[in-house]
């Protein structure tokens, strides 16, 4: 059977979409204050046009989607995506190249890197607002789910790629931090086994944690947790008063702690995966043309610099 060209709107795909989430017409209608009969018409339009069985009628539980109906709901919310940033492009095309976009970075990236880009972009895109939101792994990709993200700046760690696209920026591999008078401080290089009975200073943020668990993990050690903190300041701050060592991946410019203690970044001996800093944008939305150019701004600024 070939079907006659479809003629559906983004109103009734719109109308669908409300009513396949809240399972119901008389919800559907609420939430999107327009009558029953509207939304009711809409589905049924939309059953004539694609001739598919969109929903199962249930007299006492209201709609339920059949599979057809699933596999539309896929085709029908990358049609809304797509025609809502079609548009964000028309509006920044009308605007002559002004419009806002909406910034995602990982917490413990932001302070090294986001003030830097926002001043440099401005400078190049003086039209243009940078929303920066800084936030921990899982609520950025939270916010992609979302929609109230255009782009971001987080590592790929756990990172489902049926959800997200994403670029990689940079692979940084995790080092070992000591006090600079400790024994070690002068070496290139030191193995986890020579430190594996010292204090560990654990860098708890979530994601990064699970992170340095599993170096040590591979390595079958058991590190002597000696204090936590989810900052990078105070992890740093802690080996400057020699409390232990720890592993860091992000990179200061000096070896001075916030309190003036000092300590050294040392290469660690055994063959660590690297982590990787990727820019990520939600799956099969295609960047609009702001974001297409700040993405190609930030792997400009970026290189070479994480």
């Amino acid at each position: 059977m070939v079907m006659n060209e479809a003629r559906f709107t983004l109103k009734q795909c719109r109308y669908f979409l409300e009513v396949a989430r809240l399972g119901g017409i008389a919800q559907a209608a609420r939430s999107l204050n327009i009558s029953q009969p509207a939304v009711a018409q809409a589905i049924d339009k939309l059953e004539q046009m694609t001739e598919l069985v969109l929903f199962e009628r249930f007299h006492a539980k209201g709609l339920e989607l059949t599979l057809q109906g699933r596999a539309f709901r896929d085709l029908a919310e990358k049609l809304t995506g797509t025609a809502e940033e079609m548009s964000r492009n028309i509006a920044h095309i009308a605007a002559g190249g002004r419009g806002t976009i909406r910034v995602g970075c990982f917490q413990s990236i932001a302070p090294f890197h986001m003030a830097r880009l926002v001043r440099h972009y401005k400078e190049r895109q003086p039209g243009v607002s940078l929303d920066i939101s800084e936030k921990l792994q899982a609520d950025l990709v939270s916010d992609f789910k979302a929609g109230d993200l255009d782009i971001a700046i987080l590592y790929d760690l756990g990172l489902n790629p049926a959800e997200l696209d994403w670029h990689i920026l940079a692979e940084p591999k995790p080092y070992i931090l000591l006090n600079a008078d400790h024994p070690f401080a002068g070496r290139k290089t030191v193995s986890l086994h020579d430190l594996a009975e010292e204090p560990y200073i654990l860098f708890d943020a979530p994601d990064s944690r699970e992170y340095f668990h599993s170096i040590f993990a591979d390595l079958q050690i058991s590190p002597d947790i000696a204090l936590r903190s989810t900052s990078f300041e105070s992890v740093r701050s802690a080996v400057g008063h020699n409390l232990g060592f720890s592993l860091l991946t992000m990179r200061r410019t000096d070896g001075l702690t916030y309190d003036g203690g000092a300590v050294v970044e040392v290469k660690i001996e055994e063959d660590i995966a690297p982590t990787k800093v990727v820019l990520a944008w939600k799956k099969d939305t295609e960047p609009g043309s702001l974001v297409r150019d700040f993405t190609v701004f930030c792997r400009e600024d970026l290189s070479g610099r994480l």
